[in-house]
């Protein structure tokens, strides 16, 4: 087995994580030694401590929210009336929705994501909210 030269050390304990581990690698290959060796020379360094290591930081989570939608309302609660004026419906040109359009008499929250959509005054009148795919039955 070598001795590792203190140059080599002291390049290598100028160096930090993977490429340490590379060097050292190279160092055991070239030197016919063992990794050990080559760490407690590194760590028993004259006038030389081992490079401090950091803790990995703990995972705070309390600022981050669920990927899961919302929880689903009961379909027994009424829907929300807003004023249909302010919302505008005019951002499909064809003729069809022109004509869906016509039948809208009322504009309803979505339940479950807040959603605006417009509606006719059928009622009972099954809704199914294009942004969540929450389904309610509203009878008022």
């Amino acid at each position: 087995m070598g001795v590792v030269p203190l140059d080599e050390i002291n390049a290598l304990r100028a160096m930090e994580g993977y490429e340490q581990m590379l060097e050292i690698d190279r160092l055991t290959r070239v030197y016919q030694t063992d990794e050990a060796s080559i760490r407690s020379a590194l760590s028993s360094g004259p006038g030389q401590s081992p490079p401090p290591s950091t803790p990995a930081p703990a995972w705070d989570n309390s600022h981050k929210t669920s990927p899961l939608p919302p929880p689903a309302a009961p379909s027994h609660v009424g829907p929300t009336m807003v004023n249909k004026q302010e919302f505008r419906y005019e951002y499909d040109p064809s003729r069809e929705a022109a004509e869906r359009r016509e039948q809208i008499n009322q504009a309803i929250l979505c339940s479950a994501c807040g959603v605006a959509l417009g509606i006719p005054d059928i009622r009972p009148i099954k809704v199914t909210c294009p942004a969540c795919l929450f389904e309610a039955t509203y009878t008022e």
